[in-house]
């Protein structure tokens, strides 16, 4: 019965100060991915897969955040980015997608 009250006191001093934050902790702040890793992430998959999904609007909304500010990169990716959405050999949307990729 000692030993039971013994373990349960452990249990319960180490569940009130592991659960308890230090005062002085700073929230870590994490950086969103950018609008080119983002995209990247979703070319590799089309370039795996062959198969061009709803994962082409993600493509787009990031090519056209990347647009903002870069007009230039932007409108030559945006442009690339219709030709994969017309490509019908999953062979040619996989070259397609890793041209897209290396431009990144």
């Amino acid at each position: 019965m000692r030993s039971f009250r013994f373990a349960a006191l452990l249990i319960v001093v180490a569940l009130v100060c592991g659960c308890s934050g230090s005062p002085g902790a700073k929230p870590v702040k994490v950086a969103p991915p950018s609008p080119a890793e983002n995209a990247k992430i979703t070319l590799k998959e089309f370039a795996e897969t062959g198969q061009v999904g709803s994962g082409l609007m993600l493509v787009r909304e990031n090519f056209e955040a990347i647009q903002k500010t870069d007009p230039a990169k932007g409108g030559e990716l945006l442009k690339e980015l219709d030709g994969l959405s017309k490509a019908k050999n999953p062979d040619e949307v996989k070259a397609k997608a890793k041209a897209l990729m290396d431009k990144l």
